[in-house]
This record gives structure tokens, C-alpha cells and sequence, in this order.
């Protein structure tokens, strides 16, 4: 029993000292930006929140952090407002963030979910999510048929190989 505790709590510290090791999992592409388990909540500025699974953090100065949740979070873009709660003055990868949603009252909680890891970002990257991950997908035509391919009567037929 004591030798799983001891495993265990050099796993945790494992992954709080190389948190690139434990990204290596495939769950979050990391570029070239620090990568950081927590982040000091009286130093966060602002937040913008890009799509339901994106989120970045703008904090005093001029650092800004990316998060990529765990999965999809339902009403985060609509809404585009969260809360969170801690008791440590830190905000860190294993919370979590509640979608607030506009209620005939205030603010009603809507759905809790998991936070990634916060992945530095320059001011030019965070602009390029914001209008890489807002953008809807442009509809481009199909190209019309060559007149040559189709001559009226007569079908081609798919070659069966």
C-alpha cells in the first residue's frame, strides 16, 4: 500500500513539473508557448471566450494564455461568460468553469466543464483564433461540368474495377 501512495504521488509530481509530458497523451496540440498548470486569478485582466471548447486569458501585462477544454461546452460561446471558484487564488487545469447564463432573475448556472492547460500565446496568435475559430466555413461551389465530359444522350456510366 505504501509503495502505490508513493507512486502515485510521484506521478502528480511528475505532471506538475513537465506538464508537456503529460500533454503528450494527444488530448492538446502545445506549439512553442509555455505551458502552465495554473495561472494566479488576481492576475487575469480579462477573458475571451472563442468557441465552446476555446478560451483565452488575457492577464496584467501582456501575457495571454490559451485553453482548450477537455471536450465541448455546451451554451459557452452563446452565452460567451463563465464563473469559477477557487480557494487558492489560482485557477488551474483540473477546475472547472460553469457557463453563466442570462436568467429572468440575473445569472443562473448552466453547464460545469473541465479547463485544459493554459498554453502561452503572443497578442497575434490569440487574434488569429479568435478569427480562425469564429469564421464560418465559406460554401464553395462545385465547378460546373466540362461540355466536352457530356454529350446530350449519352450517360457515362462509373468504370467498375
Amino acid at each position: 500500500m505504501n509503495k502505490i501512495l508513493t507512486f502515485a504521488c510521484l506521478a502528480s509530481l511528475t505532471a506538475l513539473a513537465f506538464p508537456g509530458a503529460a500533454l503528450a497523451g494527444g488530448q492538446e496540440d502545445v506549439s512553442d508557448g509555455e505551458v502552465r498548470s495554473c495561472i494566479r486569478t488576481p492576475q487575469i485582466r480579462n477573458t475571451k471566450v472563442i468557441d465552446d471548447r476555446n478560451i483565452l486569458f488575457y492577464m496584467r501585462g501582456s501575457t495571454v494564455y490559451h485553453v482548450t477544454l477537455s471536450r465541448r461546452c455546451p451554451g459557452l460561446r452563446r452565452e460567451g461568460r463563465f464563473s469559477y471558484r477557487t480557494s487558492t487564488g489560482n485557477l488551474c487545469h483540473l477546475d472547472t468553469i460553469t457557463v453563466l447564463y442570462s436568467g429572468a432573475t440575473g445569472l443562473d448556472p448552466g453547464a460545469s466543464c473541465g479547463l485544459g492547460y493554459f498554453r502561452e500565446v503572443t497578442k497575434e496568435d490569440a487574434e488569429a483564433l479568435i478569427e480562425g475559430l469564429q469564421k464560418d466555413p465559406e460554401a464553395k461551389p462545385l465547378p460546373p461540368a466540362d461540355p466536352e465530359d457530356m454529350t446530350e444522350g449519352e450517360r457515362k456510366e462509373p468504370e467498375i474495377s
